[in-house]
């Protein structure tokens, strides 16, 4: 046999065995579990939202950021359109490659680096979780382009094919999880849509660190030393790649790092010292873990672990938020542009968690109840106050007007509701609002309160509110 067919039975034999895998991943057969794939949701996510929005403050990490800031309220917060693009236990050369895909989607005004991700990786090196972990990451773009030219720098040769095809990375899913292939060819292996705006948050964490576990940081110490941290060169020239991104596209660049708690650190003046000199002279950088907020980043804000890679709870991520939002407009002058100024605009966000916080209820709404609005209580001016109500539980918030006495409602305000069930019966309802210092509007003061209890409400009435002052407490 010639050489020439010999080489036309090898490359035909190719050809077949590649069309075999690109109809399989076609298919789909191979498919791991897709509930938890949100870093695929979240880059579908992307695309959808960029087809008729621009994004004006985009966010890159892994999961310290996905978990530490929640983009919907931070939108909120701002009145801009806010999104991350994150995925977990990925480092600084996976967020630079995430940016310039971003980047060919939305001409943001300000991009937002969390640090974590800058620390010694070799990425093309990964073994184990974290080369999955990058696989991911990297399938769930879908810049073709983009993904062609940055496989080299992601991965060595002998990954290339399992970084593009699912049918090679999860084949042992056939002897391994066979009801998973029979879920795949019905088509019913898909991540589930998430309620709201999709803005690139993934929440794990509601509940903040035990009165136990902050009594095993004072008998075990912390967890994490600052000491070892060190930064390779691979990932100081990656963040000198997105300095010099950013710099081309003239967008201004914020580099964030999230807190742990305090305890959780020892030593941290070595890392940030290691960060800021990587970062260098002329980028912004906002350290909430130095100087760390003692009064704000309570238990609440983190996650119950030990482990080293502590993340953030819901409530954290609105702490951090509003640090953010006013680190960006009062120290880096970002000029972003007002859209809560559009009624459109605002019914995206309409109802989510963080909205009321910020903005009144609009007209025609039958899902929350207004309770006042635009109201004196002598020297407390009321914006408005609204009831936010769920199948048993909710929330009651009120706006007040920053020239309001603050002196007067130092603990808070007791308020009286006549809540009328869908039987018909009525129920009077006592409830406390407070401010909480965390939580920090800019263009107003916020009580609030959650409630419970209550389910089956067909409306509600404010009977009475009783202003209380430390003194009355």
């Amino acid at each position: 046999m010639s050489m020439r067919k010999l080489y036309l039975k090898a490359l035909l034999f190719l050809c077949v065995i590649g069309g075999f895998i690109f109809i399989m991943d076609r298919v789909g057969i191979f498919k791991p579990d897709q509930s938890n794939f949100h870093e695929k949701r979240r880059w579908d996510s992307f695309y959808e939202f960029t087809k008729s929005n621009d994004v004006d403050v985009l966010l890159i990490g892994n999961s310290h950021l996905y978990t530490g800031i929640n983009p919907n309220h931070l939108s909120c917060v701002l009145g801009a359109n806010c999104f991350i693009l994150a995925a977990p236990g990925t480092a600084i050369p996976d967020s630079y490659f995430t940016l310039k895909e971003g980047l060919t989607r939305c001409d943001p005004k300000v991009v937002v680096v969390e640090t974590y991700g800058i620390k010694s990786s070799d990425i093309r090196k990964y073994t184990g979780g974290g080369l999955t972990l990058e696989f991911r990451s990297f399938y769930s773009r879908k810049n073709l382009i983009q993904k062609l030219l940055s496989t080299p720098f992601l991965f060595s040769p002998d990954n290339y094919l399992m970084a593009w095809s699912e049918s090679v990375r999860g084949h042992d899913i056939l002897f391994k999880d066979p009801k998973l292939v029979k879920k795949n060819l019905s088509g019913k292996n898909t991540y589930p849509k998430r309620r709201g705006m999709d803005l690139g948050r993934f929440t794990t964490y509601t509940k903040g660190i035990t009165e136990e576990s902050d009594r095993q940081y004072d008998e075990k110490g912390p967890v994490v030393d600052g000491d070892s941290f060190r930064v390779n060169r691979e990932s100081y020239d990656y963040v000198k790649k997105i300095e010099a991104l950013c710099d081309k596209k003239g967008i201004k660049l914020v580099f964030l790092t999230l807190p742990m708690y305090y305890k959780h650190v020892k030593n941290y003046s070595s890392w940030h010292t290691i960060v800021s000199r990587v970062i260098g002279n002329g980028y912004h950088h906002l350290d909430l873990q130095d100087p760390y907020d003692m009064e704000l980043f309570t238990r609440d804000c983190f996650q119950n672990t030990r482990n080293v890679n502590q993340h953030m709870t819901a409530h954290g991520a609105f702490v951090a938020d509003y640090k953010l939002a006013d680190f960006l407009l009062d120290k880096a002058k970002v000029d972003l542009p007002d859209r809560s100024k559009s009624r459109d605009w605002r019914m995206m966000f309409y109802g989510e968690k963080g909205y009321f916080e910020h903005y009144t209820q609009e007209p025609g709404d039958t899902s929350s109840f207004m309770l006042c609005k635009d109201v004196d209580l002598g020297g407390v001016k009321v914006m408005d106050s609204v009831f936010i109500p769920g199948e048993d539980s909710g929330w009651i918030y009120m706006r007040l007007d920053k020239k309001s006495d603050l002196s007067r409602i130092s603990g808070g305000m007791d308020m009286y509701l006549m809540v009328t069930l869908s039987d018909g019966s009525k129920e009077r309802y006592k409830t406390h609002l407070s401010m909480d210092p965390g939580i920090s509007p800019r263009g107003h003061y916020l009580l609030s309160t959650p409630y419970s209890g209550i389910s089956g409400i067909n409306s509600v009435q404010l009977e009475t509110i009783v202003l209380l002052s430390n003194k009355d407490q």
